[in-house]
């Protein structure tokens, strides 16, 4: 087994999976990271898995992987970047775990991610909520389903994978209403959920007969529903929404905008970003504090406190007014 192999495996069973706790999509996430790099180095190197050293990589190689991943699999710059993350991470265990490839590891763990240009966050107004949860067919057995993987994504805010692995016994529909979200590293929280939600879901559950072990929300053959399932569902019936009251909604939406709605509209109304935060499962308040950056609203009266002029008199004569109008539309 060459070095590459035994740190590769090292750094995937006892490093991600033992030490960091990392989750399944980070773990896939870095696993196809990898896939690639092996397949560019067998097509445009000439050097076959089996026979790939650390060494055979450099500052340069790193490089070139990334111009083709941009240029010909017509990734994203998001996807380029996470790539690199990924790549700087085996570097960096690399180069502790193995002293003699220092050089390589600190000259890989220099590139730099490349800027993206920002992208307005995408999110349904209060209206355009409403209207989308009332286009449902609830009495329809099939739409029921459907209305409730869109409810419960939205009122818990939950990622989809969190919402998919959501089994009934993650479920508390008495007093306090709650669900149980199983997060990215492990991490286990509770989310409230209002009254009526959990009347909506106790109905799914008795006409869907989902029994305490079943995942919430499965497909035909009963299986767990998937990621690629839930973002179908979403944009079937988003679509057909949006048919009928094009001018609230935007362009497009994934399952993933309904978490930022349900953040979106918690800022609006007040909510402090730490509540927010906990809701989301955000690890630092500095990642939830996007949503205050991203809300023109939220901007707008903030700006609107804090140049409210308070105790000065404005009070006008009527000469004064006068002057007043005349001179602004001369001036203006």
């Amino acid at each position: 087994m060459t070095d590459f192999a035994r740190l590769m495996s090292d750094y995937f069973v006892k490093y991600l999976a033992g030490q960091k706790g990392s989750g399944s999509n980070t773990m896939k996430t870095y696993r196809d990271t990898f896939v690639q790099l092996l397949e560019f180095m067998d097509e445009k190197k000439h050097i076959s898995a089996d026979c790939i050293e650390v060494d055979s990589f450099s500052y340069d190689i790193i490089n070139e992987f990334l111009e083709y991943l941009e240029k010909e699999k017509r990734v994203s710059i998001s996807t380029r970047n996470n790539r690199l993350a990924a790549i700087r991470s085996f570097f960096k265990y690399t180069g502790y775990h193995e002293p003699k490839y220092l050089n390589i590891s600190t000259s890989i763990r220099e590139i730099s991610k490349k800027k993206t240009e920002g992208r307005q966050m995408n999110y349904l107004s209060v209206n355009a909520m409403e209207h989308f949860l009332n286009s449902f067919d609830k009495t329809d057995h099939k739409e029921l389903r459907c209305f409730c993987i869109v409810l419960l994504l939205y009122e818990s805010g939950a990622r989809v994978t969190e919402l998919c692995n959501v089994r009934r016994y993650d479920l508390h529909l008495e007093k306090p209403y709650t669900m149980i979200l199983h997060g990215k590293g492990d991490k286990i929280r509770s989310v409230p959920l209002d009254g009526l939600v959990a009347d909506v879901i106790s109905n799914y559950i008795q006409k869907y007969r989902v029994d305490d072990n079943d995942f919430l929300f499965f497909n035909t053959r009963r299986e767990r529903l998937t990621r690629e399932g839930v973002n179908y569902i979403v944009h079937k019936y988003f679509e057909r929404a949006r048919l009928k009251e094009a001018s609230i909604y935007p362009a497009a939406i994934s399952a993933h905008c309904l978490r930022h709605t349900k953040a979106m509209h918690l800022l609006e109304n007040g909510v402090n970003l730490i509540y927010i935060r906990d809701l989301l499962g955000h690890t630092s308040v500095t990642t939830t504090e996007i949503y205050s950056k991203a809300n023109p609203e939220v901007k707008r009266k903030h700006i609107e406190d804090a140049s409210r002029i308070r105790d000065i008199s404005l009070d006008y004569s009527k000469e004064e007014k006068e002057e007043l109008l005349e001179w602004l539309k001369n001036s203006i």
